[in-house]
């Protein structure tokens, strides 16, 4: 039976010819408080105070209807538990407790983003309720609202891309934990407040996504209320080829992965649709759940041998006219059989085992041969499908995967990132039925046209740049860090910026390295830059200066003052008479011990090399 061949990458041209078209979902968060209560917006993982226990079920949204991902995540029958904090969660997490006014920061930041994207403001704004029941919210919902539509931006290449819309909502738990039949989550990050802006499909190439969230990135962190690390900015993209879905990936975190996501996304679509022609032109069909537990008795897999061990089963799935393409790659490192095991491992399992990757794992060829035959498949042309756990969690992960199997289309779907650039199946595609209005919190009336707008980064980082004469990175290392200097430089003016730069940033390292000990500069800038602007000590000297004074030390500043010109030239005549021939390094090292450290470097070099002419 032919296999057929799929792609291991995708060009540049093959992007184009496949049709990519991309939009992306960026998910920042803010600091102060949280959306509905007063609790710091604070994300903890240490020991919890409490835990509460909760199972959550699908309800119908405003159309009557129960919402398609609601319902695959409800049938998954999961236990969540919930861990919380006396003094960073309270009842408004647990769902115990209406939520209170809307936070008046969050708000006006949601307002600012809108304005510098260039959005048309809401008059009223009106919170939803999006049904969520995969745990990461106690109320089995998360509350959001529209805050602005129809904005654009141009990126730094010149694409113009459209915002749809702009929206203020609670941030979920975070995950602690997951087990096949329970998951574990963290109260601290539920009700943080959180922006989304979501682009229109302007994206046509994977560089232009990463382009795109950068520029969206930058926009956000230009206000003055976002938290800032890792994870505290999310991004999704939704990918689609014309062969395709649309899909959504989520939980990407680093932007340089963005580009690989895109273009692996399109690769896997490709090979799907390269693969379902196949099984079509086969008369490919899936056959019925059969238990094949007697083949696997006294089994070396582990795995079985677990399962068995707990009073499962071993259930397998025929797959006739499959052959060979289970493992087929469709991204780098996944394969076809990963697809099918992903809607498996969603039900409960930790995963399955396919034919076209048997004898392994401990399972051996003879077993694979008894299941063939348990099964009336044909070894050169079918396939199957092995799954060990027990009874009914093991027939609905063959089910789920084996309604997969059974479908030779793209669907749209959300899948996760993984950090290799991959993704893995989370949950099908949600929809407007998941939607339904907010009944305790109270409509809010604004106005944008009092709103007052900070600058973007990207003008501040440009602007102190140019002001200091340092490269851009730099300028946004010190905007990043909450380091003003600009008024650093104002109150010293007799300090160069890049002296000011290195002593908040080289110092420490000098200090560790010379001396063993680890300091803030916090702690000794506002005295020793003063010092240094009053000529009172040496720039040279401030090493030596901050060990001592963090190790406790009583500090005579008079010994550090800065050295005359004639001592720095006597030095330098006094060494060169010793030694005339030295390499310079090595008379600069002499001019600075004989000198005690305390001349300005650049002054004894530049007299060093007068000297030697």
């Amino acid at each position: 039976m032919d296999t057929p061949q799929l792609k291991k990458d995708l060009s540049a041209d093959d992007i184009r010819l496949l049709g990519l078209v991309s939009g992306i979902e960026i998910h920042q968060q803010l600091e102060g408080e949280k959306l509905f209560c007063r609790c710091p917006a604070s994300i903890r993982d240490d020991r919890p105070d409490f835990e509460v226990k909760r199972y959550l079920r699908a309800a119908a949204g405003e159309s009557g209807t129960i919402d398609a991902a609601a319902l695959a995540e409800m049938k998954k029958r999961k236990r969540h538990r919930y861990q919380g904090y006396r003094d960073t969660t309270c009842l408004v997490e647990l769902d115990e407790e209406p939520p209170g006014p809307v936070n008046p920061d969050a708000l006006r930041a949601s307002l600012q983003a809108a304005i510098l994207l260039g959005m048309s403001v809401v008059d009223q704004v009106r919170f939803m309720r999006k049904t969520v029941v995969d745990g990461s919210n106690t109320s089995g919902f998360q509350r959001t609202a529209l805050i602005a539509t129809s904005g654009s931006f141009t990126t730094a290449s010149g694409l113009r891309v459209g915002v749809e819309s702009l929206c203020l909502e609670e941030d979920a738990c975070k995950k602690v934990e997951s087990r096949p039949e329970e998951e574990v989550w963290n109260l601290s990050r539920l009700g943080i407040p959180l922006l989304e802006v979501a682009t229109a499909p302007d994206m046509r190439t994977p560089e232009q996504v990463a382009e795109a969230a950068e520029h969206v990135g930058m926009v956000l962190r230009s206000l003055p209320v976002v938290k800032r690390g890792l994870g505290t900015i999310r991004q999704d993209i939704n990918v689609s080829i014309k062969e395709g879905a649309r899909v959504e990936i989520k939980g990407a975190q680093d932007l340089k992965m963005l580009a690989t996501l895109a273009r692996y996304e399109a690769l896997r679509q490709h090979n799907l649709s390269v693969i379902y022609k196949s099984l079509r032109v086969r008369g490919a069909k899936v056959g019925e759940v059969t238990d094949v537990t007697k083949v696997f008795e006294g089994t070396a897999s582990k795995v079985i041998e677990e399962s068995l061990g707990k009073g499962g089963v071993v259930l397998a799935l025929p797959l006739y006219n499959f052959g060979g393409l289970t493992g087929l790659e469709t991204q780098p490192g996944r394969r076809y059989g990963s697809e099918l095991s992903d809607h498996a491992k969603a039900m409960g399992v930790r995963g399955l085992f396919h034919a076209d990757e048997l004898p392994r794992y401990g399972i051996t060829q003879g077993q694979k041969d008894a299941v063939f035959s348990s099964l009336k498949l044909d070894s050169a042309e079918d396939n199957f499908l092995l799954v060990a756990d027990e009874r009914g969690v093991a027939e609905r992960a063959l089910l789920a995967a084996g309604n997969r199997a059974a479908d030779f289309s793209l669907h749209g779907e959300v899948r996760q990132a993984l950090p290799d650039g991959t993704t893995a199946y989370l949950r099908p595609m949600p929809g407007a039925a998941r939607m339904y209005p907010e009944t305790d919190v109270r409509p809010v009336f604004v106005d944008a046209s009092s709103v007052e707008v900070p600058r973007l980064l990207s003008e501040r980082v440009a602007e102190l740049a140019s002001n200091h004469g340092i490269a851009k990175d730099v300028a946004k290392r010190l905007l990043r860090d909450g380091l003003d200097l600009d008024e650093l430089a104002k109150k010293h003016p007799n300090v160069k910026s890049s002296f000011i730069i290195d002593f908040y940033y080289a110092t420490p390292g000098l200090v560790k390295k010379r001396y063993g000990v680890s300091v803030s500069m916090e702690d000794f800038a506002g005295e020793l830059l003063s010092k240094i602007d009053a000529g009172e000590i040496s720039k040279d000297a401030v090493p030596e200066i901050v060990s001592r004074l963090a190790k406790g030390e009583r500090v005579d500043y008079r010994e550090y003052r800065p050295v005359s010109e004639q001592e720095i030239d006597a030095a330098v005549k006094n060494v060169l008479a010793k030694d005339p021939n030295a390499p310079v390094g090595a008379l600069m090292g002499m001019v600075m011990k004989e000198l005690g450290g305390k001349a300005d470097g650049k002054a004894v070099m530049a007299r060093l090399k007068a000297s030697r002419k």
